[in-house]
């Protein structure tokens, strides 16, 4: 099949390369500008893609005008796979392919439609995150769902763990969907339309990641989780000065029942600074601090006094 590529993120350059490995032709690649934690997939890494996979090659947000909607028709491509545009898709973009836009949805469909899904599962102590490639409508993540996978997130699990399995599913989902459809054989699943079983995720910014050391241990160790890396980190101060950034972190064992204030350095365990939280301890395993250059010399800022303070 004759297949276009609508998106950014590196999981849709391996889907590209993977659809070729299958037999497909990809004769469009259509990417928009991208944000900084894309390193690994600039826009520049598409027109490179499109040069390898002898593909017309656009990077233009403005898909939906009406001379980009007829570059859509003229490459005369079937269908089209997306990841992470970066608005909603408008009908004369969707039906400029005889099978519509397969997009990949990190959430189990209808559960966790919209933005920063996996942070908020993360966040909301979910037992899994699903995995879906639906065929986009213009009402957002709606569409039948063509294939799912779930991944379990046990209660240490970090937010790019979860990205690592996406990244590597998708390719692998887009190639046999774009399979199935060529062969006739898909069975898509309708998505129930009733609002009990649809859960509707907002987008998060940089500044959500701000600890707040009077929660419980456990939703702040769920925001360092959902934090950590590709993203920004959640963060705090030390002495309400320099920024510190609590990139991994575990819950320290209770040893006795405690008087300390909120954000408090209480004590080293293996090195660790352990700090007073909302109804326990947590024990800071990497984090940084501006001005030091090390993981080691960070942790060593932060437990020179039990009289410190991170907040």
């Amino acid at each position: 099949m004759r297949v276009a590529v609508i998106g950014r993120t590196k999981a849709l350059i391996d889907a590209s390369r993977r659809l070729k490995q299958h037999g497909h032709t990809v004769a469009l690649v259509w990417t928009c500008p991208h944000d900084d934690y894309y390193a690994m997939s600039s826009s520049e890494s598409f027109r490179l893609l499109a040069r390898e996979v002898g593909a017309d090659f656009v990077n233009d947000i403005d898909i939906g005008h009406a001379e980009n909607i007829a570059r859509l028709h003229s490459s005369q491509c079937e269908v089209a796979v997306s990841v992470n545009w970066l608005t909603v898709l408008t009908a004369p973009v969707l039906t400029a392919f005889p099978h519509g836009v397969l997009n990949a949805h990190a959430g189990d469909l209808p559960r966790f439609r919209g933005n920063a899904v996996v942070n908020w599962a993360i966040l909301a102590g979910e037992p899994n995150i699903g995995l879906c490639v639906h065929r986009m409508e213009t009402e957002l993540d709606a569409g039948p769902v063509y294939a799912r996978r779930c991944l379990s997130l046990a209660a240490d699990t970090y937010v790019g763990e979860v990205w690592a399995w996406i990244e590597s599913s998708i390719p692998e989902m887009f190639a046999e969907t774009v399979d199935a459809i060529a062969a006739g054989t898909t069975k898509p699943e309708v998505q129930s339309t009733d609002p009990r079983n649809i859960l509707r995720a907002y987008p998060r910014r940089p500044e959500d990641g701000r600890i707040d050391w009077r929660q419980p241990v456990e939703q702040i160790f769920r925001l360092i989780r959902a934090s950590s890396r590709p993203y920004s980190g959640a963060f705090t101060t030390f002495e309400g000065e320099k920024q510190v950034i609590v990139w991994r972190a575990v819950p320290a064992p209770q040893q006795s029942a405690f008087l300390a204030v909120p954000g408090q350095v209480c004590y080293r365990s293996e090195g660790d600074p352990v700090i007073a939280c909302g109804d326990g301890m947590l024990r800071l395993t990497e984090v940084e601090v501006a001005g030091c250059e090390t993981n080691a010399a960070a942790k060593q800022l932060i437990h020179r006094s039990l009289r410190a303070r991170l907040g």
